[in-house]
């Protein structure tokens, strides 16, 4: 006991912050499911803050500022809201309705194609290797459209935070400055001049990836609905936005968003799925050689071998979100993994 108590002061602190720190990291692990309509605030904010800014230095307050930048986005959500989410709305009825259906129809199709190979004069060993593909790609087509169900229904059971996300995004960028000065004084003093440094490359990753690659894959989005629609192709609305979200994703995100709007197109018939193809490829292009290279360039600084990289391994351990976070984490971790070794090898 006397050994505990001869212990200098330091000591004694370390062990209460790192017992005060334990104790938040439980809690906030304890009370996770409510950080999402707090992550949407404060990627609404990032996203809108360049716009508060650029209207606070033309002479009006913040709050007025903000108010006015909502007012914008709100006359600019019109025809989303009279046009997009009642069909939008009417798509997911729809699409919950026809699951089951969608469900029997990738099973004939399955078992139309296991009939017609059986009559091919293939060695056994063969056959056999190739009816247990087929038998685990049928589990895997029907999980899939169970999932497709299920993250539909999460999209309406989500709109409590896509509703209160906006009221957090006003808070964070009002008080902006004093969330920032609490956080940088929060740091020792001998860390804020690196730890200022360090934010301020992190926030060019954020800013070039985040803000540019969201911009391309809403109009990735609204392009692809767009030609879906034109073409005939059922849940239009729906398969935009699908397209629009795996296009976040680098190099994989087209070929995994082209894959459910082509496999529903296909259980219409032959045709739709072709047309629905070339729609893809015709969006692809144009975001390939035009989007891409005027609104997000060379946004993170990494060698296209390196963000494969971290998309495989991102994805292999926490599954899509893992493939939509790779590539800022990696950028950021390049960052970091710099200063580390400039200060502890180089310096």
């Amino acid at each position: 006991m006397k050994v505990f108590l001869n212990l200098p002061l330091k000591f004694w602190r370390l062990a209460l912050a790192t017992l005060i720190l334990a104790g938040a990291l439980l809690f906030f692990y304890r009370v996770r499911q409510i950080f999402l309509p707090f992550l949407l605030g404060a990627l609404l904010a990032y996203l809108l803050k360049p716009w508060a800014a650029y209207l606070e230095a033309k002479g009006l307050s913040r709050s007025a500022a903000i108010l006015v930048l909502y007012g914008f986005t709100a006359i600019a959500a019109v025809p989303l809201a009279v046009y997009v989410f009642p069909q939008l709305l009417r798509e997911l009825n729809h699409f919950i309705d026809q699951v089951p259906r969608y469900t029997l129809e990738i099973q004939r199709l399955i078992d139309d194609f296991n009939e017609r190979y059986q009559r091919l004069a293939i060695p056994v060993a063969f056959r056999r290797v190739i009816g247990e593909t087929l038998g685990h790609f049928e589990a895997l087509a029907l999980d899939g459209a169970r999932a497709v169900g299920r993250a539909v229904m999460g999209l309406l059971s989500g709109a409590a935070s896509l509703i209160l996300a906006p009221i957090l995004a006003y808070y964070f960028l009002r008080d902006r400055d004093l969330l920032a000065r609490t956080a940088i004084h929060i740091l020792p003093l001998s860390w804020r001049e690196d730890f200022l440094g360090i934010w301020k490359e992190i926030d060019q990753v954020l800013t070039n990836f985040i803000r540019g690659h969201l911009l391309v894959s809403v109009i990735v989005g609204l392009l692809t609905g767009i030609g879906f629609n034109l073409i005939g192709l059922e849940y239009a609305v729906i398969l935009g936005i699908v397209v629009g979200l795996a296009d976040l994703i680098p190099y994989f995100g087209p070929i995994l968003g082209a894959i459910p709007a082509v496999a529903l197109a296909l259980l219409e018939s032959k045709w739709a799925a072709f047309y629905a193809l070339i729609v893809v490829l015709v969006v692809q292009q144009i975001e390939g050689s035009i989007l891409v290279p005027r609104i997000i360039g060379d946004c993170v600084g990494l060698h296209p071998l390196t963000i494969i990289f971290v998309l495989l391994a991102g994805g292999e351990l926490f599954g899509v979100l893992g493939l939509l976070l790779a590539v800022p984490v990696a950028g950021i971790g390049r960052i970091l993994l710099r200063f580390i070794w400039s200060r502890l090898v180089v310096g």
